[in-house]
């Protein structure tokens, strides 16, 4: 899974800013946690929320998207910082989904963000358009090794100084379907 090791990518190349105070609550009846909101600027396009809201999707919501039935979500959460993972108990699948406020997050920093991790796993990334302000997405060659035989797809996307990271044992159209999810709130 890469999706930890983008924030500290993320941390070395921008700049300094305080950080955001984040709160954190569990609705265990409905399998979501809420936490604080992140904001950034609207594309011009008018598709982008100018807010992507801090908060892990219900199973139901994860289920829909990625084709498979994940339980709900085992999150935790820090300044500006949302992890929710889901890990399906039936295939051993496993998805991950991670929410954070970035100071000084640009196009160009996310795109040398991914090539590098892209890079590091020896893909490329791919370029989307439609999802958020600029977005990214590579698969891994790990289909053969994974309990699900899915590769896993890892798909980068930032609403203004939001930073929205998806790794999923899924195809990159279902972890596209995340994403816009994610982005209807």
């Amino acid at each position: 899974m890469l999706g930890f090791a983008v924030l500290p990518l993320l941390a070395s190349c921008s700049s300094s800013s305080p950080s955001a105070n984040s709160t954190s609550s569990s609705n265990p009846s409905t399998g979501s946690t809420t936490s604080t909101q992140a904001t950034g600027p609207s594309s011009s396009a008018g598709t982008t929320p100018s807010t992507v809201s801090q908060t892990c999707p219900s199973a139901a919501v994860v289920s829909a998207a990625l084709g498979t039935t994940y339980p709900a979500p085992k999150s935790t959460g820090g300044a500006g910082s949302l992890v929710c993972n889901y890990s399906d108990p039936t295939t051993s699948a496993n998805a991950v989904l991670e929410i954070a406020t970035t100071p000084g997050l640009s196009a160009s920093l996310l795109k040398t963000t991914a090539d590098a991790q892209a890079s590091a796993q020896q893909v490329t990334p791919t370029a989307l358009t439609g999802i958020g302000d600029a977005a990214y997405q590579w698969v891994l060659n790990d289909a053969s090794t994974n309990v699900s035989h899915v590769a896993t797809t890892t798909l980068i996307f930032s609403v203004g100084t939001t930073l929205i990271d998806i790794t999923a044992e899924a195809t990159p159209a279902h972890v596209q379907a995340l994403a816009h999810a994610v982005l209807q709130g």
